[in-house]
């Protein structure tokens, strides 16, 4: 029979018998009906697509068709032969067709929704991915695939449940196993993730492990700061694809950079801007790249200089940076901030409007739709204004506790509160904010990108957006760059001008600014009361010895909690002469993120104290990192906390105020260098604010050698906390703010 030749040409094709096959299928073509012979002609196409012989393939196609118009099959393969040759749209009709004529072809619906996929119509694709799982319950990469689809539009919740389903169906699905460790990565679930992501790896099965499982890893180890795991991770997932490495190379640059082995880091962005001209991100990393820990002070001007320089080339390559890219390209391309820049004690105005300057003519150049002027909204009265925010910081941590009160506390009768996490995960804080919005969308790990994020905010139509610091966080730096609303505001999460001209007005604190502020911003400088924020007073915890933390108890302990690259080369030197001057004190300071970046603050601070006669071994004492009911605990039995130059504490300053710990602080030029000062003069304790360096030495040997002043400088501070903590007067003023500026 006719058919049984068919089913026989078939199995000979499956079986590798290309011969066999062609053979049977010609006989069929020259004596079967005509559905017969249009299923003979698809034969014929698989065997010259074996062969390599498109133009046979396509022929053989079109005349199935011709005999058979009702054939799902034929209009499957040439669907296939179409996309092949780069005709998506034709392929997209053609298997419309296909699922037209045969509803319950799973293959064609797997096909559509991948074409849709990487057409960028998630929504079409979520359909068809829907419509194979419907079909198919046990079909593993349709649930892989439809996860894929709806993590693009923000339903995370469903995609992670599309790839748990898959790797059920499929435990040793390599690709739904790096999905679920993804998704349970952006949940926040990072020990999980990583559990799992190590088990897939340790599997002997034969084959090379998938590389998406090896770049998971080494991502998951480096946000955790396992730098030098990480590392290796990255360089094998090289290995396995050298030509097809720029992402990989653009995050050893990172892991590196976060080692502060600067010159390495910058090859690594240049290798991997060498193999994607397309990703902006390695061209101005390689330019602009900047030292945690400086040897010294005129190490931190060769850094601006070489910054300096970096920009100019930026300027002058902008156009053929840009050339060709993609709207999309362009604004992703822009993640990047210059953190490291605002802690070399300098003016920022001109650098950060000057790379500013290059984000914007780069976005003129290639996506000047998001710089287009957005006119306010008409509202009706009584009616609420639409305020946004959008932050990777909304969870524990310093930005997270300082402005929570910001969306907590606006009046739900004034406002409609929009939030824009970009973070994965909800932690405590974040939950609580949630709560408070009428709009809560949450960006995870790499779907915070500008190019995703921005049409989301966009389309909000906010009369107002702000970005609570910008300078932190490589997306919102990116996205601050484009007008997203009619009003823009940047808060002093990260107190520097952020440069931009898209950003209206710089929120900041009265008490902290210094006379001439207006001048240090590119922003219209906005003030507010107090801290500028209600900040939630903290729960103190049961006190500690000293012991526990293995710090001594013949000596006085000076604090200073700051992050060691906040440590300017110029406090080395203060430092010294504080404890030359009191042989009886130690300092307290706690470890860099990683090894090296503590050995070379040991290195540079040594110096300074052996020019003083003081022993680094004796009198400096590093810790590693401690929980935060811990370090308060370490506040708790300190004497004093010494305070940094050129950037004060912020957060730790209002943990040690919290705990009663007198600071002394010098008021730098900046904002960002005064900020213990204003908490000092709130809660009534100025004799603690120093006019000089050798004022700041006399205020630091009285905590040191007089008891009974450091006691009442303690319950001076624990006294008046009440002007610092729990106020209602600075959110009062920024809700004012919003509604009037």
């Amino acid at each position: 029979m006719i058919a049984d030749a068919v089913a026989r040409a078939r199995s000979r094709l499956a079986a590798g018998d290309i011969a066999g096959a062609r053979a049977d299928a010609e006989r069929i073509s020259r004596t079967g009906s005509a559905p017969e012979k249009a299923a003979a002609h698809l034969v014929l196409s698989a065997c010259a697509k074996r062969t390599g012989n498109a133009v046979a393939a396509k022929a053989h196609v079109d005349k199935a068709l011709s005999l058979d118009a009702a054939n799902a099959l034929a209009h499957y393969a040439f669907a296939e032969l179409a996309e092949q040759g780069g005709d998506v749209p034709g392929a997209v009709a053609s298997l419309e067709r296909a699922v037209a004529v045969s509803p319950d072809f799973v293959a064609a619906y797997q096909l559509l929704g991948i074409l849709h996929g990487e057409g960028n119509d998630a929504k079409r694709a979520i359909d068809a991915f829907s419509r194979v799982v419907a079909l198919d319950p046990a079909n593993a990469r349709g649930h892989n695939n439809l996860g894929n689809a709806l993590r693009t539009v923000g339903r995370l919740g469903e995609a992670r449940a599309a790839f748990e389903r898959a790797m059920a169906l499929r435990p040793d699905y390599d690709f739904a196993i790096a999905n679920v460790a993804v998704a349970w990565r952006d949940a926040g679930e990072i020990e999980r993730a990583e559990a799992l992501l190590r088990s897939a790896l340790a599997r002997k099965t034969g084959r090379p492990p998938l590389r998406a499982m090896v770049v998971a890893l080494a991502g998951l180890l480096r946000e955790r700061g396992a730098l030098d795991d990480a590392l290796p991770l990255y360089e094998q997932a090289i290995a396995m694809a050298p030509d097809k490495s720029a992402g990989e190379w653009f995050n050893v640059g990172r892991t590196l950079a976060e080692r502060d082995e600067v010159s390495r880091a910058c090859d690594a962005y240049r290798r991997s801007y060498a193999q994607d001209s397309t990703d902006l991100r390695g061209a101005i990393a390689s330019r602009l790249s900047l030292p945690m820990i400086p040897a010294d002070a005129d190490d931190v001007m060769r850094a601006r200089r070489r910054y300096a320089e970096g920009l100019a080339q930026l300027h002058r390559d902008v156009d053929d940076l840009v050339a060709g890219l993609t709207p999309p390209q362009v604004i992703d391309g822009l993640r990047w901030t210059n953190f490291f820049l605002a802690y070399q004690g300098g003016d920022d105005r001109g650098l950060q409007g000057s790379y500013a300057s290059f984000a914007a003519r780069a976005i003129e150049r290639g996506a000047p739709e998001w710089l287009s002027p957005i006119a306010p909204r008409s509202r009706k009265p009584g009616e609420r204004l639409r305020v946004g925010f959008a932050s990777s910081f909304f969870h524990v941590g310093t930005a997270g506790r300082y402005f929570r009160s910001w969306l907590t506390g606006l009046d739900r009768e004034r406002f409609e509160v929009f939030v824009y996490h970009l973070y994965p995960g909800l932690d405590e804080i974040a939950r609580e904010i949630g709560a408070r919005a009428d709009r809560f969308v949450e960006f995870g790990g790499s779907r915070a990108r500008p190019s995703v994020v921005a049409p989301v905010i966009r389309d909000d139509a906010l009369d107002v957006l702000v970005y609570p610091e910008l300078g932190m966080d490589h997306a919102s730096f990116a996205l601050a760059a484009l007008r997203l609303a009619p009003r823009q505001l940047a808060g002093w999460g990260h107190p520097v001008t952020s440069g931009h001209a898209t950003i209206d007005g710089f929120v900041s604190c009265a008490e902290m600014e210094p006379p001439d502020g207006h001048a240090h911003y590119v922003e219209r400088l906005l003030r507010l009361p107090g801290i500028g924020t209600s900040y939630r007073r903290l729960a103190m915890p049961d006190r500690a010895s000293r012991a526990r933390f293995n710090l001594p108890d013949d000596r006085a302990l000076l604090l200073c909690p700051q992050s060691l690259f906040k440590v300017h080369p110029d406090n080395d030197a203060l430092f010294a002469r504080v404890l030359a001057a009191n042989p009886r004190a130690s300092l307290v300071m706690f470890d860099g993120r990683h090894p090296r970046v503590t050995d070379l603050f040991m290195r540079r601070i040594t110096r300074a104290l052996d020019a003083h006669g003081v022993s680094a071994r004796e009198r400096l004492i590093v810790l590693p990192p401690f929980p935060h009911e811990d370090y308060l605990r370490i506040n708790l039995v300190c004497d004093a906390m010494v305070d940094t130059l050129h950037w004060s504490g912020g957060n730790t300053s209002l943990d040690a105020l919290a705990c009663g710990l007198p600071v002394v602080t010098l008021p730098g030029a900046y904002m960002r260098g005064r900020q213990s000062a204003a908490m000092l003069r709130l809660v009534g304790a100025p004799e603690l604010i120093a006019q000089d360096r050798d004022d700041y030495l006399r205020i630091a040997a009285n905590l040191v050698d007089d008891a009974a002043w450091r006691a009442r400088m303690g319950s001076t501070i624990r006294n008046g906390l009440g002007a610092l903590f729990d106020t209602p007067a600075p959110v009062q003023a920024f809700a004012d703010l919003l509604l009037t500026d």
